[in-house]
C-alpha cells in the first residue's frame, strides 16, 4: 500500500467504526471519539519521545492555514448537548475507540497484525494520523451548524476543538508530580 492508499484505509476504519452504532452516528459523540483517537494518537508520540503537543499545533497550524486567517471561532456557538439517551457512558467510549483501533489495524497490517520493524512502525503511525484528521474535518460538515458552511469556517472550527480538546506539552509542574501550595504568607512554593 503507498501512502496515500494508507491514510484512505484509516480514514475509511475510522468513519466504519463510527457509523457502527447510533451513538457513534451522532456528531457531537462522533467528535468525542475522534478526539479520544487524536489523544492515543498525541500519547503514541509522548512513548516515542516527541513532544506530545506536536499534535495538537500540526492541526491547529493546518486549520489555520485553511480558514484564510479568520476570525477564531468560538466553540459555543456551534457545539450543543447531546440528548441524554443518545450521550456516551465511559463503556461505550472505550467499546467506540477499540473498535476504531481494530479497524485501522486490520486495514493497515491485514492478517499480519505486527508492523515489524521500526520504519514500518513509523510509517504506520504517519498514516495514521494522515488518515484521522480528515475524519475531523468530516464531522465538522457533518454538524448542523456547519452543513453550509465554507471550508475556512469548517477549518477554524476545527481548529478551535484541537486547540481546545487535544494535549498540550505535559512540561507543567503537575505532570512532574509537583503541587504548588499556598501558604500562610500567601506565597507559592514548590513541594
Amino acid at each position: 500500500m503507498n501512502r496515500t492508499e494508507s491514510a484512505m484505509a484509516v480514514f475509511e476504519a475510522i468513519h466504519e467504526a463510527l457509523r457502527a452504532t447510533d451513538k457513534t452516528r451522532e456528531p457531537m459523540n462522533a467528535l468525542v471519539i475522534w478526539t479520544e483517537l487524536g489523544k492515543g494518537l498525541a500519547g503514541k508520540l509522548e512513548r516515542q519521545g516527541a513532544d506530545p503537543a506536536l499534535l495538537k499545533r500540526l492541526c491547529v497550524g493546518y486549520c489555520r492555514d485553511g480558514d484564510g486567517g479568520g476570525a477564531p471561532i468560538d466553540l459555543v456557538t456551534w457545539a450543543y448537548r447531546v440528548e441524554p439517551e443518545l450521550r456516551l457512558d465511559e463503556r461505550e467510549v472505550s467499546a467506540a475507540l477499540s473498535r476504531a483501533v481494530r479497524a485501522i489495524e486490520q486495514r493497515l497490517l491485514g492478517e499480519r497484525g505486527d508492523t515489524g520493524q521500526e520504519e514500518r512502525q513509523q510509517e504506520y503511525f504517519m498514516a495514521t494520523v494522515r488518515g484521522w484528521f480528515p475524519v475531523g474535518l468530516d464531522i465538522m460538515r457533518s454538524l448542523p451548524t456547519f452543513q453550509r458552511s465554507s471550508e475556512a469556517e469548517l477549518h477554524a472550527a476545527l481548529g478551535a476543538w484541537c486547540s481546545r480538546y487535544l494535549p498540550d506539552d505535559p512540561s507543567g509542574p503537575a505532570e512532574l508530580g509537583v503541587r504548588m501550595e499556598k501558604h500562610e504568607k500567601h506565597e507559592k512554593h514548590a513541594c
